[in-house]
Parts: structure tokens; C-alpha cells; sequence
């Protein structure tokens, strides 16, 4: 496990607060687990921003430090990222802890390898699962899983029962669900064109959106403060 994360313990809770630490750079946070107490905390949000570029990202365990704590390393996952629906940046992070010897549930990067051969024929690669939930120990949880898709031709799919097997992880998405296939072209460009002539027809200006992006954002406030 070499994902490791610093945060701080934080004591004010509600929007003014929450506005004021993001507005330093800093994303609130809360850790949670059985028998465990709840915290509240804040973290740097260009260390979790890096994290999240990493290969494979937060998935999988993270080493969890709270700074001024004698007892403040903790082995977590990350359950739920809350970004902004118009901006995309975070606005908080659920962590959970996690215990050895219990079964836990969590989302397990997929790695793509291979170029597939019906995209060297002209056809377009379509991916519908970037990661997989599953249930496992926290010993038997892989970093990620790897999906060759170098054989696939035109109209080739990998569905969840394709993918590689490991003791002890049980695949909790539905195994005829398709994780990556490879289209013909047509059918590609026949949807694009569908989409932008639904876009016409609904006529959105940039003054609604901008209104819009503000109500989400409220929205997002509000059921963050619920959750605290």
C-alpha cells in the first residue's frame, strides 16, 4: 500500500466554513467506520488531486494520517468523491475505515492493455466501466485489474465475466455487463449526430446554464452540510 494521505482534524461544519476552506485550497472530509467514531477533517487539495492522478488513482487502500493524533494512522478507503456538477472540482470526501479480517466492498480500478485489432481496422473503442465493484478482504484486494483487449475485432466486447479471476474477490457488477467494446465507425457517427440535434432542439443559452450551475452548486452545499 503506498498511497499515503495527510489531513488535519477540523471542528466548524456548515456552508460559511466549508466556502472558507476551499477557498484555501483545502477539501473537507469525513472518516467514518464500525465502531469507530466519526471525524471530521480537511485536506490539501492538490496532494488528493495528485493521488487521483496516479495510475489507478484512490482505488484500492489508502494510508490515512491524521496529523495530532497518538493514534492517527489509518488503513481507508475512499467510498464516495463529491465533486461539482458544473465545475467538476471536489467539494468533499467520504472515507471509510477499514479493519483486517472483515469483508469490505469497494471500486477496483480497470487497466486496458493492447490496442484492439478492430480499431486498427477503422473501428472506434468504446469503453462503458472505467472501474469494478467488488467484495473481498482487505488482503485479497488488487491495486487493479488488468484487461487485455488487443484481441478484440469490430463488434467484440469483454463483459465482467471476461475479466481475470482472484481468490478471494467476488465481482459484485452483473457478469453480463459489457466493459469495453469496439464499434464500427457508422454506428459511432450516427449517434453523435443524434445527440447534437437533441442539443439543437433544446435551445439552452449560456445564461440559463450559468443559473443552473449556481442551483447545483447550492444543492451540492446543502446535502454535504446533511451528510455532516
Amino acid at each position: 500500500m503506498d498511497n499515503e494521505l495527510i489531513v488535519v482534524p477540523r471542528q466548524d461544519k456548515g456552508k460559511t466554513a466549508l466556502k472558507k476552506l476551499r477557498k484555501e485550497g483545502r477539501v473537507p472530509a469525513v472518516f467514518y467506520g464500525h465502531g469507530f467514531e466519526t471525524m471530521l477533517l480537511s485536506m490539501n487539495e492538490r496532494e488528493f488531486m495528485a493521488l487521483l492522478r496516479q495510475e489507478g488513482g484512490v482505488h484500492g487502500l489508502l494510508n490515512l494520517k491524521v496529523e495530532g493524533l497518538e493514534d492517527g494512522e489509518h488503513t481507508v478507503v475512499v467510498k464516495e468523491i463529491q465533486r461539482h456538477p458544473i465545475k467538476d472540482h471536489i467539494l468533499h470526501v467520504d472515507f471509510q475505515k477499514i479493519r483486517k479480517g472483515e469483508e469490505m466492498t469497494t471500486d477496483i480500478a480497470l487497466h486496458f492493455i493492447g490496442e484492439p485489432v478492430g480499431v486498427k481496422e477503422g473501428g472506434i473503442l468504446q469503453h462503458y466501466l472505467y472501474e469494478i465493484a467488488v467484495k473481498c478482504l482487505p488482503k485479497d484486494l488488487p491495486e487493479s485489474i488488468e484487461v487485455d483487449i488487443s484481441h478484440l475485432d469490430i463488434k467484440d466486447n469483454v463483459r465482467v465475466s471476461d475479466l481475470m479471476e482472484f481468490e478471494g474477490v467476488e465481482y459484485l457488477n452483473s457478469p453480463e455487463e459489457v466493459v469495453v467494446t469496439v464499434q464500427p465507425k457508422r454506428i459511432i457517427e450516427e449517434v453523435v449526430e443524434e445527440l447534437e440535434e437533441e442539443e439543437l432542439e433544446e435551445g439552452e443559452v449560456p445564461e440559463e446554464e450559468a443559473a443552473e450551475g449556481e442551483e447545483a452548486e447550492a444543492a451540492s452545499e446543502k446535502e454535504e452540510e446533511k451528510s455532516e
